[in-house]
């Protein structure tokens, strides 16, 4: 029998193993400047373009989110996979760089500063200031990964200066943001430009085959970067499907089979994808949800129950308030899991955000071929 090594992670959906489980204790703040407001700009409804403000998020809410990820973490170890988590951040940390200061973001949406590729762990390049340093609270784990074989790769670190930060998508898009990027407090670093920024979440795995989206010169920087240490995998660029992440909009559930939050996204895939059985998520029942427009910042869109987990190529981990597609996928044949997640629009992630799989076992596969 094959022993899988430590850090064996090529695809969303063989036998899951293992997975990293992000934290939110001590998750008080929203802080939004101007980098925030980029990133979420389609979803913020606060007044945009004023600096940077720290918004307080009611203590309520975050231990409300708590006993969800608890939740989530039974589920998971119900279900055979063994659960790891961050290390405990500290309370209401502020960071520090010679070009600006944030409230640092908990290690919650660990999928979003990390990709595995194969047995390889790849720090990404974030794009919100204040989540620069999340991964320090997985340092301890991939400290131990390392040790025990796993190679571990770091992009360059963005140092976020004022003008790093390309608006193309939204200036394709006829949408003007100057209000946000003008009203940015950070300094400059003269003859810098735009930087490597990317997330892992901007990125499919499928053995050897990555979808990934590329929206701007930001991420058409960190492609480059994963080709150059990559030469192995095919990278299919998405153009620009979306602002940056991909996973509330397609996720492969088995080779052959996806969640598509709309047909008219399969003209962004690979040819070989567009034969795929396609499940379309049906409309949900928003009164199950609570409302958040009296604080104004539902960061995630309505798409973000999409963001489901897979066990396996049958097994799906899917929000207990989203009945409507627990009951699609039940009626084609795929075991779902059920877990209550409530404020995943308020924090911005949903089960597939919160968690980084760092063992399944398939290998590199040529699903694509």
């Amino acid at each position: 029998m094959t022993t899988i090594p430590v850090v064996n992670s090529h695809d969303e959906f063989t036998r899951l193993r293992q997975v990293i489980v992000g934290r939110a204790e001590h998750y008080t703040d929203h802080h939004v400047d101007a980098s925030f407001e980029l990133f979420f700009y389609d979803n913020i409804t606060l007044q945009t373009g004023t600096g940077q403000t720290l918004l307080p998020i009611p203590p309520q809410l975050t231990d409300e989110l708590n006993e969800d990820i608890a939740g989530l973490v039974d589920a998971l170890t119900g279900c055979g996979v063994d659960v790891v988590r961050p290390a405990m951040p500290g309370k209401n940390i502020d960071i520090r760089s010679p070009l600006w200061d944030a409230r640092a973001t908990p290690a919650l949406n660990v999928r979003d500063n990390t990709i595995i590729l194969g047995n390889t762990i790849v720090e990404t390049a974030p794009h919100v200031r204040a989540r620069l340093f999340e991964n320090d609270q997985l340092k301890p784990l991939f400290y131990r990964y390392y040790d025990e074989g796993a190679k571990w790769l770091k992009m360059p670190q963005p140092a976020l200066a004022h003008g790093s930060l390309d608006d193309a998508y939204f200036r394709r898009q006829g949408i003007d943001v100057s209000h946000v990027t003008d009203a940015d407090t950070a300094l400059a670093i003269d003859g810098l430009g735009l930087e490597m920024i990317f997330d892992g979440a901007q990125c499919m795995r499928l053995g050897r085959d990555i979808l990934i989206n590329v929206a701007n010169d930001n991420h058409a920087l960190a492609l480059r970067w994963l080709k150059d240490n990559f030469p192995e995998l095919r990278f299919h660029v998405l153009d620009g499907i979306a602002d940056s992440h991909i996973d509330s909009v397609i996720v492969p559930l088995r080779p052959g089979l996806m969640l598509l939050r709309d047909p008219k996204y399969l003209d962004y895939l690979p040819e070989a994808m567009r034969s795929w059985d396609v499940i379309v998520p049906p409309p949900m029942d928003e009164s199950a949800f609570p409302d958040y427009s009296d604080f104004g910042f539902a960061i995630a869109s309505r798409y973000i129950d999409i963001n489901v987990l897979s066990v396996d190529e049958n097994t799906v981990i899917v929000n207990a308030l989203y009945r409507e597609l627990i009951t699609l996928l039940e009626n084609l044949g795929i075991t779902v899991v059920p877990v209550q997640h409530r404020h995943r629009r308020l924090f911005g992630g949903g089960f597939h955000c919160f968690t980084l799989d760092t063992r399944r076992d398939g290998g590199p596969e040529d699903y694509l071929g």
